[in-house]
């Protein structure tokens, strides 16, 4: 009878493990996907089920943000210091930790990018840390529902107060175990002041004048999905995977 060993990359040293990482890429480049989406469009959910299915990861940076925060890793100190501040996140900080990420194991096989990039100067940082790494964008795709769906989606969303876990809810389509608690850390659910019909309006007319710049620098690249207010989880799923 044949024996698995598991490996313990554990007491592995970082230069090795490095070493192994670029033999890998050479023999299975990883995949990269950008999955844009203005907020409301289901691109986190979405981000969730196609990553398995390219045998990939989702990476959010919204994620990424709180998991470095929670570890008190030194970019988490940084990442801590300008969120509580109410200051954005400079965009070469964002850089740092999605790089610092991708070179870890869970991304050897490539990402789903959940939200990123959202300007077009992200998006030429981001294809210069992919060219510096020998990769690049393989496809990009923008889910892109009518505002009506939009604003009736946003306005029924809870998110969970605990910024540390940030898990968002919908009172029709994904509502909370018990009413008002967070089923992962049971924290309080609310509502975001900015998830308002007249509040979300301006904020996805910002989306369309940040994003149209960066659909036009991966036109070659890019594919427009129209979720409809019918269609389910399954179904957008399965045009984004049509057109990738």
């Amino acid at each position: 009878m044949r024996t698995l060993i598991k490996f313990d990359w554990s007491r592995v040293s970082a230069a090795t493990e490095e070493f192994a990482r670029s033999l890998y890429w050479k023999v299975r480049k990883p995949t990269i996907v950008i999955l844009m989406g203005p907020p409301g469009s289901g691109k986190g959910t979405t981000a969730l089920r196609l990553a398995p299915l390219l045998k990939t990861s989702p990476l959010s940076t919204g994620d990424l943000f709180r998991k470095e925060i929670a570890d008190r890793t030194p970019l988490g100190l940084r990442l801590e210091s300008y969120i509580n501040s109410g200051k954005l996140v400079p965009d070469a900080l964002v850089i740092a930790v999605i790089r610092e990420n991708l070179l870890r194991r869970k991304y050897w096989n490539g990402v789903v990018l959940d939200g990123f990039p959202r300007t077009l100067l992200q998006a030429k940082l981001l294809d210069k840390l992919l060219q510096n790494l020998g990769l690049s964008v393989d496809r990009v795709v923008l889910l892109a529902p009518a505002e009506d769906v939009i604003i009736s989606r946003l306005s029924a969303r809870l998110t969970c107060s605990n910024t540390t876990c940030g898990r968002t809810y919908h009172l029709q389509s994904k509502p909370p175990q018990v009413a008002d608690i967070c089923d992962a850390c049971k924290s309080p659910l609310m509502r975001r002041k900015d998830d308002v019909p007249a509040v979300i309006a301006d904020r996805l007319s910002t989306y369309r004048r940040e994003s149209d710049p960066i659909c036009e620098h991966y036109a070659s690249k890019l594919s427009v999905i129209k979720p409809t207010a019918v269609e389910t989880e399954e179904e957008v799923l399965a045009k984004v995977t049509a057109a990738l």
